[in-house]
């Protein structure tokens, strides 16, 4: 291992940072009960650290009985939190302003628009979101869902798409769509740091060897920044953290002389410092570290 290149944008995202700001302040203001509905943000250290400072955490508002209960940045359904209120809850809202602006937007449209939104139907975000148009609203997660829906010819519609979605897969869906319904309104609701990091990492991994995404498994932002990472190098892995890494990745006979590094929107700075630390001490103090735009630098020098 030679060199250890860190992407241009990686890690903590403005929302992610809202989040935890949001959550750290009302822990030690507020001198009742505090709970976090869910993950505050998706990342097993970050839900660790609250859960150390006896901040709890709860699946249900249904296992919420008093105090003040905080919803993540990926936000919930509206029912909820009229929930939380009835049962006489204090409720704080750290949900991203990018996921709120998804909801401005159907809160103004779903009594015109049919909406279909492209997204994991699994996550928190993508829930949420079907909460405030749950009769207005269709999830696809692929283009052949997309493709299987009906013509739609009289029906005014709106595609909107979950804030962490691979831009490369929305276009290609939001193509299609255009295609489909000529009609439809596109809205096109991925967020910028989404964005920045996977043009970085699209721009970094044909350039090295092995690319390791510092990211939770529920995180996904990580795993797609994995995802894109995976056709352009010769392997991308997810690592939670420094611990995950294995001698033998690096080893002479594997030829990784160089690794790009990245991180999801959600993690932490403090792990992708101990990964540059571990991976330096694996290549025995010999592995240079440098950024994206080191390597641009050097190419311009060495341009005639």
């Amino acid at each position: 291992m030679k060199k250890i290149i860190i992407a241009r944008h990686h890690g903590f995202c403005m929302g992610v940072k809202r989040a935890i700001r949001i959550a750290e302040d009302t822990a030690r203001e507020e001198t009742g009960r505090v709970t976090i509905l869910k993950e505050i943000v998706h990342n097993d250290a970050v839900v660790e650290k609250f859960r150390r400072e006896d901040v709890r955490q709860a699946y249900s508002v249904d296992e919420v009985d008093e105090g003040t209960l905080i919803i993540s940045a990926h936000g919930v359904e509206p029912d909820i939190i009229q929930k939380a209120v009835n049962k006489g809850l204090t409720v704080v809202d750290a949900t991203c302003s990018l996921v709120r602006r998804i909801y401005d937007i159907l809160d103004k449209i779903k009594d015109e628009y049919y909406i279909i939104h492209f997204g994991d139907p699994a996550h928190d975000e993508t829930q949420g979101i079907v909460g405030h148009a749950p009769d207005r609203i269709r999830v696809i997660f692929d283009r052949e869902e997309m493709l299987s829906l009906p013509a739609w010819k009289d029906r005014k519609l709106a595609l909107t798409v979950q804030t962490t979605a691979n831009l490369e897969d929305f276009l290609e869906v939001q193509k299609l769509a255009r295609e489909k319904w000529p009609h439809i309104k596109i809205f096109k609701t991925i967020c910028n740091a989404t964005h920045q990091r996977q043009s970085a990492i699209l721009e970094l991994a044909p350039k090295v060897d092995m690319v390791l995404v510092v990211g939770s498994v529920t995180s996904a932002n990580s795993n797609r920044l994995v995802k894109i990472s995976e056709p352009l190098c010769r392997r991308a892995l997810l690592i939670n953290s420094d611990e995950d890494i294995k001698e033998e990745w690096f080893q002479e006979d594997r030829g990784v002389e160089k690794v790009g590094l990245t991180a999801g929107a959600s993690t932490p700075d403090f792990l992708v410092k101990a990964v540059i630390e571990r991976l330096v001490s694996i290549s025995g103090g010999m592995a240079e570290v440098i950024t994206q735009e080191d390597v641009e630098t050097e190419n311009n020098f060495s341009q005639p």
